[in-house]
């Protein structure tokens, strides 16, 4: 349950608390603010009220970001059936050293680190048959990140990868996933996973190496979704209000993929992130 005063997130632009209203006892009942008096800052102020700010500025760099689609749909891979299957957002608080657990990639179910990791790419993305045609662009390499940043915590740890496709499409991208094959280990493994579930206490993986042929199964500790990227919540909504143009999918299309890749099609407004497909 949130408290009264918290910080909206730990890498937060100011980063300062704030009162929630709802669970503050000043605004909900009228009394209380112990807070205030105990504040040897000074910085509680319960006067304080929000105002509209009005700038004038040369160009609007529009980053509205991106959320990930909605796990419901994807009932087959064990999210939300399983606990020890997550997503890739949730492993990357797992290994932020300053996220809950410091960094330790502790197993949701009962705390223990895993020993085996499967991520899986693509989840609900290039599938135009049931979801998303599109591909997401970051999963390949943030996967690779997060598959490093979970040997590094875990050194006697394996990390495995399902992918369709590596698409290393920036600068230093493909040496990045090399050093992170040969110095880390991780192990990468061509092919569509077939099925996913509880084994005792583990996450049995089914899948296949279409560069083999082979058959593969693993007994996972802990499987990651790299899920497809959505539209954030609101994006829409703002592209209508400052009249730009947008998708099927409802992210931003900027002037000419080519020669204008980070501008609108209205004048003064930039494209930035992943409010571009």
């Amino acid at each position: 349950k949130r408290k009264a005063i918290y910080t909206l997130f730990p890498q937060a632009v100011p980063n300062k608390p704030v009162i929630d209203s709802s669970n503050c006892l000043y605004f909900t009942k009228g009394k209380c603010r112990v807070c205030e008096k105990n504040c040897s800052l000074k910085a509680i102020n319960f006067k304080q009220r929000d105002s509209l700010v009005e700038e004038k500025v040369g160009a609007i760099i529009v980053a509205t970001g991106f959320d990930l689609m909605n796990k419901a749909e994807i009932s087959e891979c064990g999210y939300g059936k399983y606990k020890d299957v997550i997503d890739s957002l949730q492993v990357e608080r797992l290994l932020a050293p300053a996220g809950p657990t410091e960094g330790i990639p502790y197993r949701p179910s009962d705390g223990k680190i895993p020993k085996e990791v499967v991520f899986i790419q693509c989840v609900g993305s290039r599938d135009p048959e049931h979801y998303y045609p599109y591909c997401s662009k970051i999963c390949c390499m943030y996967t690779v990140k997060q598959a490093m940043l979970y040997k590094h915590a875990v050194p006697d740890g394996q990390a495995y990868v399902f992918y369709m496709d590596i698409r290393c499409n920036g600068k230093g991208y493909e040496e990045f996933l090399q050093r992170g094959i040969e110095e880390d280990r991780i192990l990468y493994l061509r092919g569509r996973v077939s099925k996913i579930f509880k084994d005792g206490d583990k996450i049995k993986v089914w899948g296949a190496d279409t560069l083999t042929g082979r058959k593969i199964e693993i007994s996972a500790d802990l499987v990651v979704l790299a899920m497809a990227m959505v539209p954030s919540k609101g994006a829409k909504k703002l592209a209508d209000k400052l009249r730009l143009a947008t998708d099927d999918y409802g992210f931003l299309t900027e002037a000419h993929p080519k020669l204008r890749p980070v501008e609108s099609l209205t004048a003064g407004y930039f494209l930035a992130g992943a409010a571009q497909a």
